[in-house]
């Protein structure tokens, strides 16, 4: 069986993400090789990678949703939106838990979830 070790996403800025990932998420940066490319370790050996757009790489929103955990999706969200993130869907109540979508700077979604 294959083992996941990296979701990269395509930025038009990759600071700017590096600075959202970082600042308004709390990952952990494992590598910060601006302008080429930057790492946050997601634990058990995975990563999140960030690349920047290329003739070939694109930015496609819509095409990737991340999904974190967190302890209070509300007190979280309301967090983002004062770091200025998009809120796509306020926290409600899912037959998991509690659950709501912000975006990052090229409007990925991600989905935080707390669950019950």
């Amino acid at each position: 069986m294959a083992k996941f070790t990296i979701a990269m996403l395509i930025c038009a800025d990759i600071a700017r993400s590096r600075d959202f990932y970082r600042d308004v998420l709390g990952l952990s940066l494992k590598r910060d090789a601006v302008p080429e490319w930057v790492n946050f370790d997601l634990g058990g050996g995975a990563l999140l990678g960030l690349h920047p757009k290329t003739e070939l790489l694109a930015v496609r929103p819509g095409s990737l949703q991340l999904g974190f955990s967190v302890d209070d999706v509300d007190r979280f969200v309301a967090e983002c939106a004062k770091k200025g993130a998009p809120i796509f869907q306020y926290p409600s109540d899912e037959s998991f838990g509690r659950f709501a979508m912000i975006g990052d700077p090229d409007g990925y979604a991600i989905q935080i979830t707390t669950a019950r």
